[in-house]
């Protein structure tokens, strides 16, 4: 009765952890799980909330500092009263308190356009951070593709060894009764041993393809790992619609990188907007207030030591004033921050344009390996239809001893080439179009 309730107990418990484990990856969900452990994007998580702090102590800086302050004194001996300011050798104590604020009226605007370039920094950040996240999946995608082409890959060399395997036999039983002589045995024995090599490559051409996406993922359970295999039946192997040059018009208005070069553009004009404000003029006002006790303040008509609140009162003063500062002459090293500030805008702006430079680049690229995949693929694939009728006629042939081991070997190297190259033509045209899907906002996916 104990046995059945164990094999419950693991069945209800066990099978959810196993389905888990054999549970494959979509693209979406390497992805998804990328952006939520990427060490390199929480990095730039941290930059945005250093980014966000820097903004929000530039907005601080416009209020009035503001300062108080008490001490307390013991002098001995012969001493000046700070209050009453009398010689005194006897000993005594006393008391001050103070307060103090300032703030700035006109400095050349330069805390105004500080929070502006604090703000374009921050957007700076933000887009930079999206940029990561692009890059990021495009490499995850460029992975995934990779592990499905060597699966594959390792489809058509199984495939290659099973059909070796079946004409070893065929070639043993044609041997035996003397239709074909030992040295065709020796050969498509020695095949099959080539294709087994092939087989073991492209099966470790396959791990280390899952190990790099793993690695990627921050996957430490690499064995368990592996990736859901797509139908890809909205793919379609066909012409591209649209022109590189319409493809960069919409990646300007999309790409985060673009944002990021043409807010650095505009941080760079801030900047000189504040450095400029050093040349002008800047005035500030301060007001203060301070007061003491002192044991040695007497009380007119009772020649008491007049009280700590009536002395406070009594002591009291209070300032305001204004400072107006001109800078006239400082060495010029004014002017020459203005100069440099000049100098890295205009290179901001050439490295603007070599943003835009490099991604038009790479859409027409992108352009133009889609289109070599696509004309590699069609003409691979009439090859393929063509090698594979003439394999099977071989493999007719061969089987009746009409062929040689050699030719039998060469026919099918030629379909084993054939179906690589169209598998290749087929997945690098699937991942230079889903750029430029992603250049023109379409997210990344596989289907």
């Amino acid at each position: 009765m104990r046995k059945p309730a164990i094999c419950i107990f693991l069945i209800f418990f066990l099978l959810p952890s196993l389905m888990l484990s054999q549970e494959k990856w979509t693209l979406d969900k390497c992805i998804s799980h990328a952006y939520e452990n990427n060490i390199q994007l929480k990095q730039q998580e941290l930059n945005i909330k250093l980014a966000e702090n820097n903004l929000s102590q530039s907005k601080f800086e416009l209020l009035p500092s503001l300062g108080a302050g008490a001490a307390q004194s013991f002098r001995f001996g012969r001493s000046v009263d700070p209050l009453t300011y009398e010689f005194t050798t006897e000993n005594s104590k006393g008391t001050s308190l103070y307060g103090t604020t300032e703030i700035d009226l006109f400095n050349g605007f330069r805390e105004i356009n500080i929070i502006k370039r604090n703000k374009l920094n921050l957007g700076v950040v933000l887009a930079d951070y999206e940029t990561a996240k692009n890059d990021l999946s495009l490499n995850i995608t460029r992975l995934y593709l990779q592990i499905l082409f060597n699966k594959e890959l390792v489809d058509i060399a199984v495939q290659q060894v099973e059909v070796t395997r079946q004409q070893v036999k065929t070639t043993q039983s044609l041997a035996d009764a003397g239709s074909l002589p030992q040295g065709d045995l020796l050969e498509i024995q020695a095949q099959l041993a080539g294709e087994d090599l092939k087989l073991v490559n492209a099966t470790n051409q396959l791990k280390l393809s899952t190990l790099n996406l793993a690695q990627l993922l921050d996957i430490q359970d690499f064995e368990s790992f592996d990736i859901d295999k797509p139908g890809f039946e909205n793919v379609l192997i066909a012409p591209l619609s649209g022109s590189s040059k319409e493809i960069y018009e919409s990646a300007l208005l999309l790409m985060p990188r673009i944002k990021s070069a043409d807010l650095k553009v505009q941080v760079f004009e801030r900047n000189l907007s504040v450095t400029k404000g050093l040349l002008s003029p800047s005035l500030s006002m301060n007001a203060s207030w301070g007061s003491g006790y002192s044991d040695r303040i007497m009380e007119f008509q009772t020649n008491k030591i007049m009280p700590f609140r009536t002395q406070i009162d009594y002591a009291s003063t209070t300032s305001l004033g204004f400072n107006l500062q001109i800078p006239i002459f400082n060495n010029l090293s004014y002017q020459t921050e203005v100069k440099k500030s000049r100098i890295a805008l205009q290179n901001c702006n050439y490295q603007m344009e070599l943003v835009k430079s490099r991604l038009h680049k790479e859409i027409q690229q992108s352009m133009a390996d889609a289109g070599a995949a696509l004309e590699k693929y069609r003409a691979t694939e009439k090859s393929l239809t063509s090698l594979q009728e003439a394999f099977r006629y071989t493999e007719k042939k061969y089987s009746l001893g009409l062929l040689t081991s050699l030719d039998y070997n060469v026919a099918k190297n030629n379909l084993f080439k054939a179906q690589s190259d169209l598998l290749q033509a087929k997945y690098n045209y699937i991942f230079n179009v889903k750029i430029l899907d992603f250049y023109q906002g379409i997210p990344l996916e596989l289907r």
